[in-house]
């Protein structure tokens, strides 16, 4: 049977509606979706589980995931006035160094923050997270008596075997090669960054660089390191659970926060601010712990570990041997730092 042109035209228009109502979260109205940007892997897996997902159950609004978060290509659709993501993952760092340029102002009338640590707290970003570099070692390799400070990381003669090094300037290596050097964490920054080079240059020859949180996390389940520098405690936590024989180093972590930030010039800016508001919550926080191994940013999460999320967990080390990563001095510094990091990991 053949449509008349006015058929046609009606079915094309239905069309055009419902792809429309499907682009916009399943709403043909109202707010719409939301695109969420992630880093991907297990812990995005982890966010969509105690965030995405009972947020869509509660508010009918659906939620589209991305991955990898990626910093230029939000620079790049803010600068064309072309953007499709709304809330993205990032550092706080990045949030200080682009508040308001390239990201929008969070508003503290709609999300609470009454119970989150007022320095983890800045006007374009709200914390989703916290946890700390540290390091790991492999038991198979080392047994009982492995590695207990930075200084005998960077010990090749005591502790021989092949060390993980993330290939990022910001990932806590400078400062960590400054401590092992005898640098007190009061004193890290500004980062002194012949001293710090100098250091790492004594375990070059046993250095894997590595550039991904996937690949740190198959190095450190396939022994290809024996010990990792600034680990990223979720990756060891994900390897661990694969078979890894793992021991976590709580002696001088540093401490540090992820947030969330909101590109500059989202169509869903209102949505976006109720979608923060449940995240920070206490119960939003403690499924994410839960699923995890990262601390809640919520004082009034109080979530119930597994035996082997309690090794990964930061418990009170910033009111010890730990100190919080200097946000501030990297959002001033990340573009110097990075080009120094580049042309020596380069050789």
């Amino acid at each position: 049977m053949k449509f008349s042109n006015r058929m046609k035209a009606a079915v094309l228009l239905l069309s055009i509606g419902v792809t429309a109502a499907c682009a916009n979260g399943g709403k043909s109205g109202g707010s719409g979706g939301l695109v969420f940007v992630g880093a991907g892997g297990s812990y995005q897996a982890a966010q969509q589980k105690a965030f995405l997902d009972p947020y869509t159950t509660s508010t009918g609004v659906k939620i589209q995931q991305d991955s990898p978060l990626s910093y230029p290509k939000l620079r790049a659709m803010v600068d064309a006035k072309n953007v499709t993501w709304d809330v993205m993952e990032g550092l706080p760092q990045f949030a200080l160094a682009n508040c308001g340029k390239y990201l929008e102002k969070i508003d503290y009338n709609v999300v609470d923050v009454s119970g989150v640590d007022k320095k983890l707290v800045s006007d374009c970003a709200v914390p989703d997270m916290r946890s700390a570099y540290m390091l790991v070692y492999n038991t198979k390799k080392y047994g009982a008596n492995g590695p207990k400070s930075w200084a005998d990381f960077f010990d090749t003669k005591k502790f021989p075997g092949k060390r993980g090094v993330m290939n990022m300037a910001n990932q806590g290596n400078l400062e960590v090669a400054l401590m092992a050097d005898g640098v007190k964490p009061a004193d890290i920054y500004p980062i002194d960054y012949n001293r710090a080079f100098r250091k790492l240059d004594s375990i070059r020859k046993d250095t894997v660089f590595l550039s991904t949180g996937a690949e740190q996390q198959q190095a450190l389940a396939t022994g290809r390191v024996d010990m990792m520098m600034a680990a990223w405690p979720g990756r060891a936590y994900d390897a661990e659970k694969q078979g890894a024989s793992l021991t976590a180093v709580w002696n001088q972590p540093l401490l540090y926060w992820d947030v969330l930030v909101v590109p500059k010039g989202t169509k869903h800016k209102a949505e976006v601010m109720k979608f923060l508001n449940t995240v920070v919550s206490a119960d939003a926080q403690t499924r994410l712990a839960e699923s995890y191994a990262y601390a809640p940013i919520n004082n009034a999460s109080k979530p119930n570990y597994s035996p082997l999320q309690e090794k990964y967990i930061p418990h009170g080390q910033d009111n010890g041997t730990g100190f919080w990563r200097n946000e501030n001095w990297w959002a001033q510094n990340l573009d110097d730092a990075t080009a120094k990091w580049t042309k020596w990991a380069a050789g």
